[in-house]
């Protein structure tokens, strides 16, 4: 089942499922999803299922909707699209493999890609010990 991983800035991070072949995003209540932001449209874009693919439209927005930071008006999407609405980014999640809700979650959104997070500190983590262990030549 598709997903939206919603980034707000300043807020905490939540998902969504999306259901049905209409999603609607927006300022207003009543949209499928809310994002409370004055840079949001009341009905700012929708996320249309044709049966083959997930296409993300924008209807007219004053800020533009953007995906992986170009602007559209009509885009395909792909799993890992990341979605920015105003001052919100949102994450496409559409991968044939059941992810459970907390694994979902723990995805880091690197555009085009998704990482898991654990795997990314444990490399860090190696860096930092090899580093550590190097010795310097200044």
């Amino acid at each position: 089942m598709p997903r939206l991983i919603i980034l707000p800035k300043g807020q905490s991070v939540r998902q969504i499922n999306v259901k049905g072949s209409l999603t609607t995003i927006g300022r207003k209540d009543g949209n499928s999803l809310v994002l409370d932001s004055d840079r949001v449209s009341r009905t700012h874009a929708v996320i249309d299922w044709d049966g083959d693919h997930y296409t993300v439209i924008d209807t007219g927005s004053r800020n533009g909707t953007f995906v992986n930071g170009r602007r559209v008006r009509r885009q395909a999407l792909r799993n890992g699209d990341m979605i920015t609405i105003g001052d919100c980014e949102i994450r496409f999640l559409f991968d044939t493999r059941e992810l459970p809700q907390e694994q979902a979650l723990r995805l880091v959104t690197i555009p085009g890609a998704l990482a898991d997070l654990d795997a990314m500190v444990a490399a860090a983590r190696k860096r930092a010990q090899q580093d550590e262990q190097s010795p310097s030549w200044t």
